[in-house]
């Protein structure tokens, strides 16, 4: 080889080996810098805010930071080299979207955030949200990720779930309606309890403007409802209530009373919540109604009470007048006509009692189909000619523990209002029913007490009454009648005595379409008896009697009376002064005593004077019932009992039956 060539040679080959030195520190410049960067890298993962890690695309573990091994609860020395896909901190599901994952990372696009679930080395369930990407770490693709535990975030996420959960079935079990308003008055939400109660849904009132076109149609009603709402919500805080009581109407067009109250939310829209009340004001006004009957009942007994006094020493002088005077006496006529006319205020006094349910009564088993039977000719001759009688009695036996005379009184003041309901004509119709009062019956009425009752309807086909009229027709003195033709006793007399038999009375009457009553008997398991005669003659007597009484006019009429027919009396103006007189006169033989009198009751004086003498023989009168007696203190057994106003005869009568007993 000549000299040129080989220095050819040469040099080609010094170029290659300048060139292999080149590249080996453009190599080794590359690993440097590779080097570095891996180190830069490494120092700002180990002082990342989040666990971070790197993985290579088979799923090998090749990194994690110091905040890592707090997120997974594994130190980067156990995971290292380790296969994520073969690690048990992994679930199922995870384990699935992990491969998913790599299956993306092998494409080289970015994911996340996702949320796993891991199983720390105690077991507990870690929830965490993983962000992913690609990059280059010592010269090779790796997925690096950063990983954070967002278990307390997930935890209060499922809470909230949970509590909203809780507060729909809340709202939709709720007892009344629920609506939900935002600040631009749209429903956003009616539980079901609202549709019930309405029949609207979200779709037929999607707002309020809506809402109150449909719940109240009428124009003004309309415009006083929304007045009331500017007013109520307008300057409202958070939280504050306003209640009110509207009359809505529901979307089949029946009207219920709604007590609505609205709240301000803190977002700045409304909840309202609504509860039908219409039942609860119907009970209100029956109590009101029975609260009313009540006081002006007390009030009525005890004029009542008090008039029986006077009539007491009218009918009593009267009748002893009656006696001494020869039939013959001009004067005769005259004191017949004073005894009517105190008849006619006694029959005045005891319609008064019986709407207060303090007249006395005499309560035996009486069959209501056969006292029908029996007072039926009499109601038609109460009619006219042109008023159809029907009767529809049940078959069987209806007991009730009932005064007969009272039971007449109720069925006469009936059919005469019915008969002057129908002045052109027309039909009355009696019936008798047995029927069971139950819980719904009780719910509807406001009233009532469960059990069997013999049910008596009286309908008539006559004008009817509104309802203004039917809330007042069982009270005292109200009358529809022209002045002079009614005194409005009738109804309220036929109320007291219904109440005073422990019974019911309703009435269902429109304009037009005539009136039914109802009255409810509670039904006895007995049978009926017959009534002895008491038209016995009078007999005289010779024994003491102390009669307590504080009226001067009724006491003195007791001892002309009782003088007249033989006894020697005794007079005590109180309750003391009987104890006092009882004490004084040992050879009393029967003591008269009133139920109410001042400084001691009747029943004081009965016990204080029992227990000087324990076989003495009592007799008690009052204007009240036999009831309120008792209700003072005497036991039923113990009772000889005479209501006023007395007539002379049935006081005689009766102060020799219980001397003679």
């Amino acid at each position: 080889m000549n000299g040129p060539t080989r220095k050819s040679q040469e040099l080609l080959e010094e170029i290659s080996r300048l060139k292999q030195t080149i590249a080996e520190m453009k190599l080794e410049q590359q690993k440097d810098r590779a080097q570095k960067a891996g180190e830069a890298l490494l120092t700002y993962l180990e002082n990342a805010p989040d666990g971070a890690y790197m993985i290579d695309s088979r799923g090998t573990f090749l990194y994690g930071n110091k905040k890592s091994e707090e997120v997974i609860g594994y130190t980067r020395d156990e995971l290292v080299g380790k296969n994520l896909l073969e690690i048990s901190m992994l679930t199922e599901k995870s384990r699935k979207k992990v491969r998913e994952l790599l299956q993306i990372k092998r494409k080289g696009k970015p994911t996340g955030p996702d949320e796993l679930e891991l199983i720390d080395k105690e077991g507990r369930t870690v929830h965490i949200e993983i962000r992913t990407g690609v990059v280059e770490y010592m010269g090779k693709k790796v997925v690096l990720g950063f990983v954070r535990d967002i278990t307390e975030r997930i935890e209060a996420r499922e809470e909230i779930a949970r509590e909203k959960e809780r507060l729909k079935v809340l709202s939709d079990s709720a007892p009344f309606g629920l609506v939900v308003i935002d600040r631009e008055g749209r429903f956003t939400y009616v539980n079901a309890r609202f549709t019930d109660l309405f029949g609207y849904d979200l779709n037929d009132t999607p707002d309020g403007r809506t809402w109150f076109r449909k719940a109240y149609p009428d124009a003004q009603y309309r415009r006083r409802a929304i007045t009331a709402w500017i007013e109520d919500m307008g300057g409202a805080e958070t939280g504050e209530r306003r209640p009110r009581v509207f009359t809505a109407t529901c979307k089949n067009g029946v009207e219920k009373i709604v007590a609505m109250i609205c709240s301000a939310l803190a977002t700045g829209g409304y909840l309202l919540t609504c509860e039908d009340i219409t039942e609860l004001k119907s009970l209100e006004s029956q109590l009101r109604q029975s609260q009313k009957m009540e006081a002006v009942g007390t009030l009525a007994g005890g004029i009542a009470h008090d008039f029986n006094n006077i009539l007491t020493s009218l009918t009593g002088y009267a009748n002893l007048m009656q006696m001494k005077m020869d039939a013959a006496n001009p004067l005769r006529p005259y004191l017949d006509q004073v005894l009517s006319a105190a008849r006619k205020a006694a029959d005045l006094t005891n319609s008064l009692l019986a709407f207060s349910r303090q007249g006395p009564v005499n309560l035996v088993p009486l069959d209501i189909n056969s006292t029908i039977e029996t007072t039926r000719k009499l109601l038609k001759r109460l009619l006219t000619e042109d008023i159809e009688l029907r009767t529809a009695l049940m078959k069987d036996d209806a007991i009730v523990m009932a005064d007969r005379s009272q039971i007449d009184q109720i069925l006469f003041n009936l059919v005469t209002n019915a008969r002057d309901a129908m002045p052109q004509g027309g039909t009355l119709i009696l019936e008798t029913a047995i029927v069971i009062i139950d819980a719904r019956f009780v719910k509807v009425h406001g009233f009532g007490e469960m059990g069997r009752y013999a049910r008596i309807s009286i309908s008539d086909t006559g004008e009817g009454m509104d309802e203004a009229t039917r809330e007042k027709i069982f009270n005292p003195f109200f009358t529809t009648k022209e002045v002079g033709k009614g005194t409005g006793l009738g109804l309220a007399t036929v109320y007291g005595i219904v109440k005073q038999h422990h019974g019911y009375i309703t009435v269902y009457s429109e304009p037009g379409h005539g009136t039914t009553f109802r009255i409810y008997l509670p039904v006895v398991h007995m049978k009926v008896n017959e009534e002895p005669d008491t038209n016995t003659v009078i007999k005289r007597g010779n024994e003491t009697v102390l009669i307590a009484e504080d009226d001067e006019a009724v006491r003195r009429f007791m001892r002309e009376a009782l003088e007249e027919y033989g006894y020697r009396t005794i007079e005590a103006i109180d309750g003391e002064d009987a104890i006092g007189q009882f004490m004084q006169h040992c050879n009393i033989d029967l003591v008269i005593v009133d139920s109410v009198m001042p400084r001691k009751n009747g029943w004081v004086v009965c016990e204080e004077i029992r227990k000087m003498d324990p076989h003495i023989k009592t007799l008690f009168t009052s204007g009240y019932t036999k009831d309120i007696v008792l209700g003072k203190g005497i036991e039923d057994y113990e009772l000889n009992f005479i209501a006023k106003p007395l007539s002379c005869d049935d006081f005689l009568r009766k102060v020799r039956e219980v001397l003679d007993r």
